[in-house]
């Protein structure tokens, strides 16, 4: 039997907990994955995995074995992405991940210089505010705003987001935004999460600590540009963060107010699955990112 592939089809299994899962992330079909599962522990002489009619979980041998052989295929894969880094220029397919906003705004404008210079690596933009599960959706890279909470994966730090409130001129003149007691009366577009249906409280730092301040919203958007574009419309104060507004705070369509309520501000990162090497092509990409000075701090500011 082909001993690599099914000890690849294992790991992957094991990995995502779910033949199913596996299955589609390595393009075969879910009894295929099931089937080289079961010549391995034939071969092994021992169970390594528990399933039911849902789910999958190791068995001790099984767990041990997961251990030595993600080792020994992260040992491979690395030798292989250094072979060809070494002889080959970046190349292939490549599967992106990017928040909506940043997406079509600062990356997409920017691609032209990524894809003359890298010619032969085809494209998959994926734009969604969703977080991803890299292996499960077979993303190679994502962009991350934030905290982590996956300590599998890779990440390196490519900027920074600023969350800032704002407001219209227009509105600016009806009210006075002098303090936090001034923000609690006046007019509030709020972000409404759509997959919890709650409204998104803004993060403000006051007395030297950053709280979760839940405004009076008078407006309320499931969508992160129709909150910013509510706000240059003058229908209220907003707290967006600062790329969906770049543009309007440069042009004056947007004032921001209270800057010494704007919270520190959250790392931007490039993540890709976990191993020692990453491919050629995941690197050009993430050197990409980085190069991108909007995605760093607003001129004039610290970073």
């Amino acid at each position: 039997m082909d001993s690599l592939g099914a000890i690849v089809t294992f790991v992957r299994a094991a990995e995502l907990r779910s033949f199913t899962a596996a299955a589609r992330s390595l393009g075969v079909t879910p009894s295929g994955v099931g089937k080289a599962v079961g010549r391995l522990e034939e071969e092994l002489g021992v169970r390594l995995l528990h399933r039911t009619t849902r789910r999958i979980g190791l068995t001790d041998e099984g767990a041990l074995f997961f251990e030595q052989c993600r080792r020994v295929l992260d040992d491979l894969e690395a030798a292989r992405a250094q072979a060809a880094s070494r002889s080959q220029a970046p190349r292939g397919h490549l599967r992106v991940s990017l928040p909506i906003t940043i997406g079509r705004q600062i990356v997409v404008p920017a691609l032209g210089r990524f894809v003359a210079r890298h010619p032969e690596v085809s494209l998959q933009l994926n734009l969604t505010d969703r977080r991803v599960n890299l292996l499960e959706d077979g993303v190679d890279v994502a962009l991350r705003v934030g905290a982590l909470h996956d300590s599998s994966l890779v990440a390196r730090a490519v900027g920074v987001q600023e969350m800032v409130v704002v407001a219209s001129p227009a509105y600016l003149a009806t009210t006075s935004l002098r303090s936090l007691g001034d923000l609690a009366l006046c007019r509030c577009v709020v972000f409404r999460v759509p997959q919890s249906g709650h409204d998104r409280p803004w993060a403000l730092r006051v007395e030297g600590r950053v709280v979760d301040w839940r405004p009076p919203a008078a407006l309320r958007i499931d969508d992160g540009d129709g909150v910013a574009a509510a706000a240059v419309a003058g229908l209220g104060a907003a707290q967006v963060p600062d790329h969906f507004v770049r543009r309007e705070l440069a042009s004056g369509a947007l004032v921001e107010v209270l800057p010494e309520l704007r919270p520190e501000p959250l790392p931007i990162q490039a993540v890709s699955p976990s191993q020692r090497n990453l491919p050629a092509r995941s690197r050009a990409f993430i050197d990409f990112l980085a190069a991108l000075p909007d995605l760093g701090p607003r001129r004039g500011e610290a970073a």
